[in-house]
């Protein structure tokens, strides 16, 4: 440890600072947080931007985790990590009669890590399928995690309306995403394709920072909202147990 190269050392400080803010930093707020002048920090965070370690919101200017934070997670347990999460994601299909999907949100987009198809004559296939964010269940929990002021960019601009019973009102959107945020839990009901809904709960760890996403999904001729909303508690049970696994993971390896 006494052969420590700074540069180095100061760029991971500044990694690990952006991963433990509640609220996504500046470079301003960076660099005197890991007691670098701005100069310096500018350099460190364009050198982890490059690997994509991290990533700058083009519009608040603020640094975020970034996607090769999750490459190298895969790469060094990732066969380990999708057996502790299977069990839940087929316990999830089973409780609710829909189909089950482990996603991730990366520089803004919602990946399916991992599905489990429920037994159902009508299937709904969600991976490569583009949501838009305020259509989705998986979406609006990502809007949720958003700084205010992006959410509110966000809400501000001409929305997408695929289906009649898309929401596309900023102020009722606004609500039901701060609702979300609270709850960990959200619906979508016909709001993309009207043949089709889910509901959502974030996987989040004791920081309550946003971890994951699980999903399930199912025909909406099966199954009314009222329904729908009556499988919260097993979706928030579900996805509490995941972060439980999660974290007992991570703890074992440190």
């Amino acid at each position: 440890m006494a052969q420590r190269v700074q540069s180095v050392e100061r760029a991971l400080s500044l990694l690990e600072v952006i991963s433990l803010a509640s609220v996504p930093p500046t470079v301003t707020e960076l660099a005197a947080m890991a007691g670098v002048n701005r100069a310096t920090a500018w350099r460190l965070l364009n050198t982890l931007e490059y690997f994509e370690l991290i990533y700058k919101d083009s519009q608040t200017g603020r640094f975020h985790i970034g996607s090769g934070i999750l490459h190298i997670a895969a790469a060094a347990d990732s066969q380990h990590m999708a057996k502790k999460v299977r069990p839940l994601l087929e316990q999830a299909a089973q409780q609710t009669g829909g189909s089950a999907y482990l996603e991730i949100e990366s520089r803004g987009n919602l990946i399916v890590l991992d599905e489990y198809r429920s037994d159902s004559l009508i299937q709904i296939d969600l991976t490569g399928l583009k949501v838009p964010h305020h259509c989705g269940s998986v979406g609006k929990l990502y809007l949720s995690s958003l700084p205010v002021d992006t959410l509110k960019n966000y809400l501000s601009q001409p929305l997408e309306k695929p289906s009649t019973r898309t929401n596309v009102d900023p102020v009722a959107l606004t609500q039901e995403i701060h609702q979300a945020r609270e709850t960990g839990i959200a619906f979508n009901y016909g709001e993309h394709r009207s043949e089709w809904c889910g509901i959502s709960a974030a996987v989040r760890d004791s920081r309550g920072r946003y971890l994951a996403y699980i999903n399930s999904t199912m025909p909406s001729a099966t199954i009314t909202r009222t329904q729908l909303e009556a499988l919260a508690p097993v979706m928030s049970a579900v996805a509490e147990s995941m972060a439980e696994s999660l974290t007992r993971t991570t703890s074992q390896r440190n």
